[in-house]
């Protein structure tokens, strides 16, 4: 059984989930041009061949052999040389540099909690003084839709992303419930949080904002 989102990964010329977050697009405007930027749970790349072709030094990683294929279709077809897509079950991911900026969008609730609150921890320790987290899950405030429960792992409960990065500063922070549709128009309510969360600068470590 496959989530509904492979086939999207399949095909060329749109991204499954739509274009780049705004939480994304304006964090942009904080980097420097060298800057580097890990996407976990990458998709098919709306966020990140969107940073790659800012300039920046992108990272992606996801299980998806599709989703990757498809990055690296449109990375050869750009010549988006400063962008690096490979398949990685986050969860293992092994950390052996900083960034400055990490994304993880629509992921961490289909780990289970174990995983997903070592990766934050391994995130915030590997993220350059004045980086930035940018996190969206889903939340057990509305019931996980019956297509997507047997992939949902690690739900999150309202709040509990805002806790983890109590030590950090939080620029932005969203509790809230939507509406999508998915294929043979079904439909769905989630609730979500959203976070966009800053290392504090202590001097004593690297940064490129």
């Amino acid at each position: 059984m496959q989530p509904f989102w492979e086939k999207d990964y399949k095909e060329d010329g749109y991204y499954a989930f739509g274009n780049p977050s705004m939480e994304v697009i304006e964090q942009t405007k904080k980097l420097t041009p060298n800057a580097t930027v890990l996407d976990i749970g990458c998709g098919d790349g709306r966020h990140a061949i969107y940073l790659a072709k800012l300039g920046f030094n992108v990272e992606a990683i996801d299980v998806s052999e599709s989703g990757i294929a498809k990055i690296n279709r449109y990375k050869e077809l750009h010549q988006l040389h400063n962008l690096k897509a490979y398949v990685q079950d986050a969860a293992t991911y092994p950390f052996e540099k900083k960034f400055d900026l990490i994304i993880s969008h629509g992921v961490f609730h289909f780990m289970p909690r174990i995983d997903w609150v070592h990766l934050i921890h391994q995130m915030k320790k590997h993220t350059n003084e004045k980086g930035c987290n940018i996190i969206t899950v889903f939340t057990d405030e509305v019931p996980i839709p019956d297509d997507l429960a047997p992939f949902v792992h690690g739900i999150f409960k309202d709040g509990e992303l805002q806790d983890l990065y109590k030590d950090w500063t939080i620029s932005l922070y969203r509790s809230y419930t939507f509406e999508d549709e998915h294929e043979n128009n079904i439909h769905h309510c989630h609730a979500a949080n959203k976070l966009v969360a800053v290392k504090p600068f202590t001097g004593k470590g690297e940064t490129n904002i």
